[in-house]
């Protein structure tokens, strides 16, 4: 599982970078604000999250960038786990290279459609690329008519469910993020495995 255990590594460090580290100077950080809500102070944040106006000027990093951004621990702690447990389950069956291009080009989807669809300036989060790691596990689990294609244990098929389902639930700009990485996903499995 080396995309899947480096990625949710990068994202953790990302965390501590942007919210203990690269922060401006005198920002409060064991606040409710700061730890739980994400008060989105820090430089990482500044330099890599989803942003239509500074996209519009060149900075097209920002279009997957963003999924190495989590506002507020609970945040990054769903996101972690989603994707220690979809990532696991695809990674050890359909391989690495298929894992890590379906989560980047599933992120990517969803950048585009968010930037240049409804010309959104404030996204953070590895949802996007999750929900496509999902489509690809969907795909896969009707592809070989079973959910049980890997060793995944059935409480994570169950938070990967939950995890689906709830994130539909959050708010509409999450919905549409959210639904355009599903579609980056299903794009991807029908290139990648065919109908």
């Amino acid at each position: 599982m080396p995309f899947t255990v480096t990625f949710v590594a990068v994202i953790i460090v990302a965390f501590i970078l942007d919210n203990f580290i690269l922060i401006p100077k005198g920002t409060k950080i064991f606040t409710k604000a700061h730890l739980i809500d994400g008060d989105k102070v820090g430089y990482v944040t500044k330099a890599l999250k989803l942003d239509y106006s500074k996209i519009k000027k060149g900075q097209i990093w920002r279009l997957f960038s963003q999924v190495f951004l989590h506002v507020g621990l609970p945040h990054l702690i769903f996101n972690c786990t989603a994707t220690l447990a979809v990532g696991y389950a695809l990674e050890t069956t359909v391989g690495t290279a298929k894992t890590a291009i379906c989560f980047f080009f599933s992120a990517l989807v969803s950048g585009l459609f968010m930037a240049f669809g409804i010309k959104f300036c404030d996204g953070q989060g590895a949802s996007t690329g999750i929900y496509g790691l999902i489509a690809m596990f969907v795909f896969y689990s009707i592809k070989s008519h079973t959910v049980m294609f890997s060793s995944l244990h059935p409480v994570f098929i169950a938070y990967i469910g939950i995890y689906t389902v709830a994130g539909m639930f959050i708010n509409r700009i999450d919905r549409l993020e959210h639904s355009s990485g599903f579609l980056g996903g299903i794009i991807f499995s029908l290139i990648a495995f065919g109908i």
